[in-house]
């Protein structure tokens, strides 16, 4: 569990308290804001591919094409796009916010959406037993009292060999020590008269962001939201409780849970903000010889300590302790990755378009994935080298490049995942 000192724990006297908060806060801000353009692959399967080669997966079956999958806690969009993106899969889609769901309800009927099934639920009471073959879980459990209740409900639910995609917020990262400081600091302002209302504390909000009276880090991080959205202002500094993690005290939550974590989960925030690897590269040969030593959990929160507010979020897949599968390191993952051959892979998509909470099909399909090739430049060259005779060790050799494991993790993240749909398994040597 988080250090008591990085936990916003001023409204979180218990599960039912908090719940309690967080219905009435996504009431009044429907969060996130509905997107402009909600995007549907032709290839049914695509997503699921590249989530099982993510995994580590080459034979693509880990996650099976008709999984059960629980997007738990999913706002106003998150299991619309599950739903999009596992076609074949039967989707459930869980929130404590009334408004929320009839916002995702409303864009499901829209696109014509048939396996996603939405029901109004807190984690906190989910009594749901080994049936799940992947659960969503992004940007929730860190809002509860005790974050390890919510955490155990999602243990119990995934199957014994199920994937639990779970993130919570790095203490070190967007600024988590800022938010959790406004947030003390409103409700604290707001006492003096004994205001507790959301409008006003985000009038006070409003007022604070436009003439802030000293030159700091916070005012900065107040600058930086001044034209955002209401909902987006009131996710960052009025959410009633929040907690924040590092790795190690995230691994340690997990152990609570009888989880593991499996392998970084890449994320689009962090592809956009160039945030792809928890690993680091040294130049002196000393250090990079201790620190290639370490298991994957010591490189990440060494990563974590050391990157600091440049680390990724923390986005990873876990599994339960008891799976079937053992647990791999991201050398082994990359070994195997090695041994494979792929095929260049494409398809194409087509947009829904938002105008005014409203969304229509785009006819004209548009070429996936996008760019066609790929802008980083090693990867770049791997790609256009890669050829379904050879394996990936053989189009290194050709390329000569050193197969060291910064190059591999590198190519394999950029090459053969959702985000970085260029590469499709053909199975190892």
């Amino acid at each position: 569990m988080a250090d008591k000192d990085r936990s916003n724990l001023i409204l979180a006297e218990s599960q039912d308290s908090v719940d309690a908060c967080n219905r009435e806060f996504y009431g009044r801000f429907n969060y996130p804001r509905p997107p402009m353009t909600f995007p549907s692959i032709a290839d049914p399967n695509c997503w699921t591919v590249f989530l099982n080669q993510e995994l580590g997966d080459w034979s693509h079956s880990r996650i099976p094409r008709a999984a059960k999958i629980w997007v738990a806690g999913c706002g106003t969009n998150q299991a619309v796009f599950s739903a999009l993106r596992y076609p074949e899969a039967e989707v459930l889609g869980t929130d404590i916010s009334t408004q929320s769901l009839a916002t995702c309800q409303k864009s499901a009927s829209q696109l014509g959406i048939t396996n996603l099934r939405l029901e109004e639920q807190t984690l906190n009471a989910a009594s749901y037993e080994d049936e799940f073959h992947y659960i969503v879980c992004t940007g929730v459990i860190h809002h509860n009292a005790d974050p390890r209740i919510p955490l155990a409900k999602l243990s119990s639910a995934l199957k014994r060999d199920g994937i639990l995609e779970l993130m919570i917020y790095n203490y070190y990262h967007y600024h988590r020590t800022l938010t959790t400081a406004y947030q003390k600091a409103i409700r604290l302002l707001c006492s003096g008269q004994g205001v507790t209302s959301l409008d006003s504390q985000l009038s006070l909000t409003r007022e604070l962001i436009d003439r802030f009276p000293i030159r700091n880090s916070m005012r900065e991080f107040l600058q930086d939201l001044k034209d955002k959205s209401e909902a987006n202002i009131a996710d960052s500094l009025l959410q009633p409780v929040e907690h924040s993690y590092t790795i190690e005290s995230m691994d340690e939550l997990l152990k609570t849970a009888a989880l593991e974590f499996w392998l970084p989960c890449i994320n689009q925030f962090d592809k956009a903000a160039g945030r792809l690897t928890w690993n680091m590269e040294f130049d002196s040969k000393s250090v990079n010889r201790h620190y290639q030593a370490l298991s994957d959990t010591a490189r990440w929160q060494l990563g974590n300590l050391l990157m600091m507010e440049n680390s990724p979020m923390l986005w990873f897949y876990v599994q339960r302790t008891d799976s079937r599968f053992k647990r791999k390191s991201e050398q082994e993952v990359c070994d195997e990755f090695l041994k494979c051959k792929f095929e260049k892979y494409q398809t194409t998509f087509n947009n829904y378009m938002g105008d005014d909470g409203s969304y229509k099909l785009n006819a004209k399909p548009v070429p996936y994935p996008s760019p066609a090739i790929p802008s980083d430049e090693v990867s770049r060259n791997i790609f256009q080298a890669a050829q379904p005779q050879k394996t990936i060790g053989e189009v290194f050799e050709s390329l000569a490049i050193k197969p060291a494991f910064p190059w591999v993790n590198r190519a394999r993240e950029q090459l053969t995942t959702p985000l970085f749909p260029y590469l499709k398994a053909l199975g190892a040597s």
